[in-house]
This record gives C-alpha cells, sequence and structure tokens, in this order.
C-alpha cells in the first residue's frame, strides 16, 4: 500500500461529522417539508392510532362453536325422474331426516350436510365381475391377464384368475374377483344430472358460538340476547335486513359464496363460514356482535378429484350390508378476530414510533433542496462545511485558552514522515 494510500485511510478514519442547522429562505423547499410534515403527522393520527386502534390493548379471541341442522326431504321420484342404468330405485324412495344426512352427527368446527348419494344394497362377500371402468379390469379369454390372488389398485377385491363377461356391458370381458358383490355401480341416481337431496338447500342449521377475550375478563354468544322466546324459530340471516340472526338457510350460504347450490350439491364441495368478532371495549358490551362472511374452499374448476364425497357401510350381518357412497357439502366454520380497550402504553409507543418518521421529512427536504432545485450548488456550500485541524481553519486558543498543550508526539506520524523523505 503506497504512502498516499496510508494517508487517505488515516484521514477518512480520524473524522466526525456533526449536524449543522441551515435555514434556508426558499417557498418551494418550504411548501414540500410542510406538505411532508402533514402527510407524516396524518399517517400517525390517521391510520396508526385511529384506524388500527393504537390506543388500545389487545386480546385474542378464544372459541367454540356448536352446531345443530333442520329439515327432512322426501325423495318419492317416479321411475321416469331415475338413471336407466339404476336397478335398484325404491332403495332411493325415502324419507331423509338430520339423522340420516349429517354425517358424522356432530363434527368441532364443522358440519356435513348430504346432497346427492349413491345406494349399493344386499352386498355379500362372494365373487363377481369387476366393474369395467376400474384400470386393468378388462381382459380377453383367449390370453387371460387376471392373476389370481393380486388385487387391483383402484378395484374392489381380489382376482379369482377368472375372465368372465361383465355385468354392466355384456359386450366386454373383465377380471373375476371375491368382493362385497355385487359391486358398486357410481353413476348418478337421476336421469336430469341433479342430486337427489338438492331439497337440503332449503334446510337450515343454527350455529352457537360462544366467545371469551381471557385479557379483559369478558365473554360473550352470537345469539342475541333477547326476552323475545320465539326469536330463534321466526329469524333467518340475511346480510342486510337481519345480519345479527344465528339461523342460515344452508342455500343462502352457498349463495352468499357466491355459487348455485343445485350445481355444487351434484359432486359436493366445501364451504368457509367465517365469524369475525372485532370489539371495542370502551364502548358499550352489547355492541361486541359478530359479522358473517362466506366463501368456498375447494376449486370448482378442478378437472379430477372434484368436489366432497366419501363412502360408508350400513351391516345387517357379518355378511350383508348397503355400500353407500356420499357426495355432499362440507361447512368449515372459521372464529376469528380480537377485543381492544384505550390504554395509554401502546398509545405513547404508536405515537413515539410515529414521530419518529418526521426525521424523514428533512431527509426528502435535503434532497429537493441539494440536489434538484436550481440553486442546489450553493445551498450545498452552505449545508457541509470543512474544518480541519491544521491551517488558518482551526484555533485551538480561542476554544481552549486555559489549557496548557502539550507539543504533539512526533513518533506518531513517524512513519508517515519516512514515506515522504522517501
Amino acid at each position: 500500500m503506497s504512502c498516499d494510500a496510508v494517508k487517505i485511510i488515516l484521514s477518512e478514519f480520524f473524522e466526525y461529522d456533526t449536524t449543522k442547522i441551515v435555514h434556508i429562505k426558499s417557498k418551494k423547499a418550504g411548501i414540500l417539508n410542510r406538505i411532508v410534515q402533514l402527510i407524516i403527522i396524518g399517517y400517525i393520527v390517521g391510520f396508526a392510532v385511529i384506524y388500527k386502534k393504537g390506543y388500545q390493548d389487545f386480546s385474542a379471541v378464544e372459541s367454540s362453536v356448536t352446531t345443530k341442522v333442520k329439515g327432512v326431504a322426501y325423495t318419492n321420484f317416479t321411475d321416469d325422474k331415475f338413471n336407466p342404468e339404476i336397478n335398484n330405485t325404491d332403495d332411493y324412495r325415502r324419507v331423509w331426516d338430520v339423522s340420516d344426512y349429517v354425517i358424522p352427527p356432530s363434527e368441532n368446527g364443522a358440519f356435513f350436510v348430504t346432497t346427492n348419494v349413491v345406494i349399493t344394497p344386499n352386498q355379500t362377500q362372494f365373487h363377481c365381475p369387476e366393474d369395467p371402468a376400474v384400470p386393468g379390469a378388462l381382459c380377453d379369454p383367449n390370453n387371460n391377464t387376471c392373476v389370481a390372488g393380486t388385487p387391483l389398485l383402484l378395484g374392489n377385491g381380489v382376482m379369482t384368475g377368472n375372465c368372465v363377461i361383465s355385468l354392466v356391458n355384456s359386450t366386454v370381458y373383465v377380471c373375476e374377483i371375491n368382493a362385497w358383490c355385487p359391486v358398486e355401480q357410481d353413476v348418478n341416481p337421476l336421469e336430469n344430472g341433479t342430486a337427489l337431496l338438492a331439497a337440503t338447500k332449503n334446510f337450515t342449521v343454527l350455529i352457537k358460538n360462544f366467545v371469551e377475550f381471557p385479557k379483559f375478563n369478558i365473554r360473550r354468544r352470537n345469539i342475541l340476547d333477547t326476552t323475545n322466546t320465539t326469536y330463534l324459530s321466526g329469524c333467518h340471516y340475511h346480510s342486510n335486513t337481519d345480519p345479527a340472526c344465528p339461523v342460515f338457510v344452508l342455500g343462502d350460504i352457498v349463495a352468499e359464496a357466491g355459487e348455485n347450490y343445485d350445481v355444487m350439491a351434484v359432486k359436493g364441495g366445501v364451504i368457509a363460514i367465517i365469524i369475525e368478532w372485532d370489539c371495542n371495549i370502551d364502548f358499550d358490551i352489547r355492541y361486541c356482535i359478530p359479522v358473517y362472511s362466506f366463501r368456498r374452499l375447494d376449486d370448482p374448476k378442478a378437472r379430477i378429484a372434484k368436489g366432497w364425497n366419501f363412502r360408508y357401510s350400513n351391516y345387517y350381518d357379518d355378511n350383508t350390508r348397503t355400500l353407500y357412497k356420499i357426495y355432499g357439502i362440507k361447512y368449515v366454520i372459521i372464529v376469528h378476530g380480537r377485543a381492544g380497550k384505550f390504554n395509554v402504553v401502546p398509545l405513547m409507543i404508536n405515537i413515539g414510533s410515529g414521530l419518529g418518521l418526521l426525521a424523514l421529512a428533512s431527509v426528502i427536504g435535503d434532497i429537493i433542496v441539494l440536489y434538484l432545485l436550481k440553486k442546489r450548488e450553493y445551498y450545498r456550500s452552505k449545508k457541509y462545511l470543512q474544518v480541519s485541524t491544521e491551517g488558518d481553519a482551526f484555533d485551538p486558543k480561542a476554544f481552549m485558552p486555559s489549557v496548557r498543550r502539550r507539543k504533539p508526539d512526533s513518533s506518531t506520524y513517524s512513519d508517515l514522515d519516512s514515506c515522504q523523505d522517501n
């Protein structure tokens, strides 16, 4: 490293910058500075303190939810309404009550309502032809590929090794299986493609939501405190006319989520019921009521694995059962929110941190004055002043007249002097 480089490094290292206040008489600079200050103060007061409630201390919500669905459906359709591929139409003509279509009877923060169903009655464990729609089920009787004791990955049973005529389509051969026979025919029961239990859109659900804000020891529920004992039996939620009623029509919930219930009921889906508690404890507690919103969670445009379905069986003895493939809408209840109460500590913290942003006004003002205005060179010369302890710019006697100065040790810069001599 050269001697000049060493001098530059030492010169930069042994420097100190202090703030210098320069009053600039400029209307442009003054107006811009006041505008920036007003914007920052407006942010502090309007956004940080008022809109974000920076003057309050908050408590998160703790919640529990129970539901109760009401409604009865009667699927007594005529034969011309059913799909011709269905040969057990009598199994579909029945009354469906809550214990039939709400599966399971109770869930934590959710409930499921059956909207469509495929019924395969009187299954017994025996051997029968596999469904030809199952991948790998088709076979050639002249070149049998059915391996005994091997299950098909997406099939209904274990292959016996025989290649037999399909019961669904007599023109094709399929592998024979040991399974619960006959195998399920996964076709929509109604001819027009509508859901069997489309009437469920008129059913209602009562949602009971109990919440607590532990920091303030406050408990609330979404059912209004009223002396009207028939209130719940006569009200239905409506976002405009009755937004506090906890009784919801299922069709209205799906409509509020922007979906068509009849279309969604065929293959099922998932709907979120969002309960938002945003309570200001500085006011009367009776104003602490929830706000409801709704949206669909599953993808209605999915090309495969669309909707929501599952299977379960009712067993009559060890070797007889009825298989149900259930389609329906799962309603997931999401509760979140908070309660706020005035507290001077968060107010001071928000004001203090906000006032720190006022320094930004000086930074922006310096950028405008020193780099954008026409007289920027002149303002820059007044803003920055170079002061050195060497030369006429600095007189130690003027500042420290009573201090006896000692002659600097010449060895301090001995290395630099030797460089100069060289």
